[in-house]
């Protein structure tokens, strides 16, 4: 039997404190199933810096145990908190300290490590994810690019396994990771089937059809935020570096340094991604023809535009009405 600890601190998202534990249980009853009066493949426990009762963020209370407790485990997973802005972030951060060197030993011993969304930021922190890589939850993507340099952030994976270290996309990614997890302790056909019986999609393998940028948690840098403005009202026209140099008084070195600072990306990946949102709610929310959309969001070339959509959002544009659109028979 394998153990798996949980780790967990106040304001934990509830559901998923749970979800582990659930995912956990099902994997056992599945287990039983397949092979009857054999053991259970695992068995789990919820660990916090104290060993008090975790206040989660839907108001459950559950017990824990003190980490200090901690004895000999096959797996650590580092439950996200509830973090929506920088504050209640480095909140979870700070409460999470305590966790850093259980989980520095269990990594450098070879143990399997897992987190998803703003849990990854625990692991960044601990300097686990330096010269990895890793994901993170799509909104605070800026703010895990400037503060953790030498983490490799892979964006458009829903999971990322690093030897033996997971981490995966905002909220319920952690499913995914659960399974990624149970895949490396068990075996890919034992994953496959519990996936059916879970209804998991494991062809979800991306986070970048749901991603936002006018909802990425900004940055500091006034200037890119204003150009980042200006870009979101004119994304429609031809607009140019030389454009954008000339409008905000940059050199196009200092441009392209500042803005990649910023946000992690350049200013031409970041009107592309502008162009791409306004077609996927166009194809959402309307029956109009890709070209006609193609045309209102300032291409003229509905092959090109068609790849730059596939290469932004892992879907072609009819498959991605046919997924998210409130007409999904338009083409």
């Amino acid at each position: 039997m394998k153990k798996i600890a949980i780790l967990a601190t106040d304001n934990a998202l509830g559901s998923e404190l749970m979800g582990v534990k659930d995912f956990v249980a099902f994997a056992n009853s599945y287990q039983s199933f397949l092979h009857p009066g054999t053991e259970p493949l695992f068995t789990s426990d919820i660990y916090s810096s104290d060993g008090r009762v975790i206040t989660c963020s839907n108001g459950l209370s559950v017990p824990s145990l003190n980490i200090s407790k901690l004895e000999q485990v096959d797996a650590l997973i580092a439950v996200a908190a509830y973090a929506y802005n920088k504050e209640s972030l480095f909140t979870y951060l700070n409460q999470s300290q305590a966790m850093v060197p259980i989980m520095q030993e269990a990594v450098n011993s070879g143990k399997r490590l897992a987190s998803h969304c703003v849990g990854t930021f625990a692991l960044a922190e601990a300097g686990i994810l330096d010269g990895r890589q890793a994901t993170t939850c799509w909104w605070m993507k800026e703010v895990f690019a400037r503060r953790y340099p030498k983490v490799e952030m892979i964006m458009d994976r829903l999971v990322v396994q690093s030897d033996n270290v997971t981490t995966a996309g905002a909220t319920t990614a952690f499913s995914n990771m659960l399974m990624a997890l149970v895949e490396d302790m068990s075996d890919a056909q034992f994953a496959s089937g519990l996936s059916k019986v879970l209804l998991l999609d494991r062809q979800r393998l991306s986070q970048q059809p749901f991603i936002n940028p006018a909802l990425v948690i900004g940055h500091r840098d006034s200037v890119i935020t204003n150009i980042q403005l200006w870009m979101r009202r004119h994304y429609t026209e031809a607009v140019s570096l030389d454009q954008l140099c000339d409008q905000f008084a940059l050199t196009k070195r200092t441009l392209i340094r500042r803005f990649k600072a910023a946000t992690g990306q350049t200013p031409l990946v970041y009107l592309q991604q502008l162009r791409v949102e306004k077609a996927k709610s166009l194809l959402e929310a309307t029956d109009q023809s890709v070209e006609r959309i193609v045309e209102q969001v300032g291409y003229d070339d509905p092959a090109s535009f068609r790849r730059l959509f596939v290469n932004h959002t892992q879907l072609t544009p009819k498959v991605y009405r046919q997924r998210f659109g409130l007409n999904p028979t338009a083409s």
